[in-house]
């Protein structure tokens, strides 16, 4: 058997080489019937087709980038693939490009059919597969949980698909046990890199709940940002830097923001201060400067604020 390409196949056009199984051409995964599609496909020039905008498929399906740029939707969220960018989605998450557009570069996907698989059903891959139950059961919630994702620069998921797409290609004796090991150990993979991402993702939240906490302990008193890095075991660029990659704000203007909720609080308290009390309890320095600083943050004052949730109160 022979590569598709351009050239050889009536079913490919101009600018289009490579490989595409699925169920009206399921060549040698005609015998492996966890597998729905697997491709591996370049494009040289942009190629319009409405099978690939927005679908579902029965299965889980995997997309790895080796060349170019692709703008693709997961579940309504715009997504940029890049090289060596790897997509993951579960049956029911919508994903594709939206424009129904291939892009110029080089694309691969693998769409894993399990035996069960959906929001109120655990991961089951079935017979075929050695890997435990709880295993696949785990790796499932995290699939699902993320609603659709993307790995960046995940480059050590290409050795696979060049693997299974040789397999595929060369028919070799055994090859259908060389391609379930594979793909068993793709998921292994894709099981480790998401523990270790939400392991990542835990500490992130940890990190922010326990700068929120010291910080709101005491609004008053004047933060310095070496301080508080120092805290954190953190040279100032670092704490900085994970600051505004965690919150989107660097530390000070965090601050200002617990400052701003807190005061929002203090003002909707049936019980509360007056302004001028709430301003200082906040850290501001003056009414004034709390007023300013209000009124940047959420575009009104705090006296409209406080007037206008009177009024939503109001029977």
């Amino acid at each position: 058997m022979t590569e598709r390409s351009a050239t050889t196949s009536p079913k490919f056009k101009a600018g289009e080489s490579g490989m595409w199984y699925h169920e009206e051409n399921p060549g040698p995964i005609a015998s492996l019937p966890f597998i729905n599609q697997f491709g591996s496909m370049k494009f040289s020039k942009v190629r319009m087709d409405e099978n690939m905008r927005p679908h579902l498929n029965d299965g889980i399906e995997i997309h790895f980038i080796e060349s170019g740029k692709y703008d693709w939707v997961i579940e309504n969220r715009s997504v940029e693939l890049l090289p060596d960018d790897l997509s993951i989605t579960a049956p029911w998450h919508w994903n594709g490009s939206p424009a129904g557009k291939m892009d110029m570069g080089q694309i691969n996907w693998l769409i894993i059919k399990p035996e069960a698989f959906s929001p109120g059903a655990p991961l089951q891959l079935g017979n075929w597969s050695k890997l435990s139950s709880g295993f696949q059961e785990e790796l499932g919630n995290m699939i699902a949980a993320e609603k659709g994702m993307v790995l960046k620069k995940a480059r050590v998921f290409k050795k696979y698909f060049a693997e299974l797409k040789d397999e595929l290609l060369h028919q070799r004796e055994g090859y259908e046990r060389i391609i379930a090991n594979l793909i068993e150990n793709l998921l292994i993979e894709l099981y480790r890199d998401l523990k270790h991402r939400k392991l990542k993702i835990d500490e992130d939240d940890h990190f922010i709940e326990q700068l929120t906490s010291m910080v709101q302990h005491d609004l008053t008193k004047k933060w310095i940002v070496d301080d508080m890095a120092s805290h954190f075991g953190m040279g100032k660029t670092k704490f900085t830097d994970e600051v505004k990659r965690l919150t989107g704000y660097p530390p000070n203007s965090f601050i200002i923001n617990l400052k701003i909720e807190k005061a929002k609080a203090q003002i909707l308290d049936p019980k509360g201060m007056d302004l001028s009390d709430i301003a200082y309890h906040c850290g501001f320095s003056s009414l004034q400067h709390f007023t300013t600083t209000f009124s940047h943050r959420t575009g009104i004052t705090p006296g409209k604020y406080q007037s206008q949730s009177k009024k939503h109160e109001s029977p």
